[in-house]
């Protein structure tokens, strides 16, 4: 690099107007706009890790949590490569923001990153990628061997060192893999003064490796399944030291959700079970409503991946009921959380139960990072229910506003069609063209602009 060429782990600030907009947009929830606005910060201001890449991370994480879908087909057509090495590290980006677990996404961001050299771009993507290898059932070799030589050209020898040793419990017999074990335990060893005294051999640095290899272990958080065993049998023994105290039940329950399997989530059940009983506290009853719901979704995928559609649909019917007897009871207890109004009311208009979501939506319409969601079921329950004036209004109201685009696109075309449906349809026609205008493939939107000019063309002719 010349001293004429600009250091690109430098924040430039040129992305902030992109980044004040997108936290703002990410506060409404508006997962996919947000991610987009971060991504064109990114292009912009390569090296801001602080207000581009962490955030962005953690609006893709939100996303995934509430139902986000991963990149169709078209958008991994449409963003394979780059004409340029941005044009990668933004199409890399933007996968993995849509499917933050995926090993090939990160894989690829970590690939721009080097070719850009990000260094701090590069250390964050090898960290995710490594994390991917530590919970995995069956790790791959390949991925921790690349994992381990990034670390070392980054002279990050204990992750390094975690890495290797990783890959090498894997294939203890792969000689490649020995050779980085050994080459980055003694990198280790020298970064840690293993050779200030020079008469120090190399033979005493190999000694101290076993210790150095623990330590870099216990630094790196390796959760495969015998880590996650041992931090459950420690939260267990303080959990059963203080059994009423929240903090401790709570963080022995999120030990043994790490495993995501019903044998483990029935010991965390019978945990909050005992602790509800025990202190009368709705919190605890709450979080096994929670992992009900977590394992009925699991039930209900696993059937859908199996190509049964029926039993997934049956699954999906028992668990629409519960988590509407969960949501009421929560209501009940919590009547002021708007956000779990929300909720409620989401589920009572998916169960075609309109009358009670109108009134549930109407109280949840005003918790603001709900507003819009709210506001867009609630017009949506009035038109089932036949109220096609008060939907167009509600529509109207939200959109009174400035709207996402995400928002703008689904009121507008619900809006429409609630003015089709009126007769209303020169106002009609003005919400379809805006919605085509700002994505031409929405939903039915141009088919429907296209069909009403026709019917109005031809009622002038007559």
């Amino acid at each position: 690099m010349t001293n004429d060429t600009p250091d690109p782990n430098v924040s430039t600030g040129k992305g902030d107007a992109f980044f004040d907009r997108a936290d703002k947009v990410a506060d409404t929830g508006n997962w996919d706009y947000a991610i987009e606005l971060y991504i064109d910060g990114i292009r912009r201001d390569l090296g801001n890790m602080e207000r581009g890449y962490i955030p962005l991370r953690e609006v893709a994480m939100n996303r995934k949590a509430q139902g986000g879908k991963g990149p169709g087909v078209a958008d991994k057509l449409k963003r394979r490569g780059g004409k340029t090495p941005e044009d990668a590290l933004a199409n890399a980006l933007y996968m993995l923001a849509k499917e933050p677990g995926s090993v090939e996404f990160i894989e690829l961001v970590v690939k721009a990153a080097k070719q850009l050299n990000l260094t701090q771009v590069l250390k964050w993507a090898n960290d995710l990628l490594f994390d991917t290898q530590r919970i995995a059932n069956k790790p791959s070799k390949r991925i921790l061997k690349a994992v381990a030589e990034t670390y070392r050209d980054l002279e990050e020898y204990k992750k390094a060192v975690a890495a290797a040793v990783l890959a090498s419990e894997v294939d203890k017999n792969d000689p490649d893999i020995n050779i980085l074990l050994r080459d980055v335990s003694a990198r280790f060893t020298v970064q840690q003064g293993g050779y200030e005294e020079e008469n120090r051999s190399f033979t005493r640095a190999v000694k101290d490796m076993n210790l150095q290899v623990e330590l870099a272990q216990k630094d790196a958080m390796v959760k495969d399944r015998t880590y996650l065993a041992t931090q459950v049998e420690k939260a267990r023994a303080e959990y059963l030291a203080s059994p009423t105290v929240p903090g401790k039940i709570n963080a022995y329950v999120d030990a043994l959700l790490k495993f995501e399997d019903d044998q483990h989530e029935e010991q965390a059940i019978s945990a909050l079970t005992e602790a509800h009983s025990q202190t009368g506290a709705y919190q605890f009853k709450m979080r096994i409503g929670d992992i009900r719901i977590r394992q009925m979704a699991r039930k209900r995928l696993q059937a859908q991946q199996e190509g049964d559609e029926q039993a997934a649909k049956e699954l999906a019917r028992k668990q629409l009921a519960f988590e509407l007897e969960e949501f009421n009871e929560r209501v009940v207890n919590y009547p002021t959380d708007l956000s779990i109004k929300y909720e409620l009311g989401r589920r009572q208009f998916l169960a075609g139960r309109y009358d009670d979501a109108i009134v549930t939506l109407q109280a949840a319409q005003h918790e603001p990072r709900r507003r819009l969601r709210a506001m867009a079921l609630l017009g949506q329950a009035y038109f089932k229910q036949g109220l096609v004036h008060e939907a167009i209004e509600t529509y109207d109201r939200a959109m009174s506003g400035e709207t996402p685009e995400l928002f703008a696109k689904e009121l507008g075309y619900l809006l429409g069609q609630a003015l089709e449906a009126a007769g209303e349809l020169e106002r009609a026609i003005d919400e379809y063209s805006k919605v085509t205008q700002i994505d031409y493939q929405y939903k039915d939107a141009r088919h429907r602009l296209q069909a009403i000019r026709q019917k109005l063309g031809e009622q002038k002719n007559d």
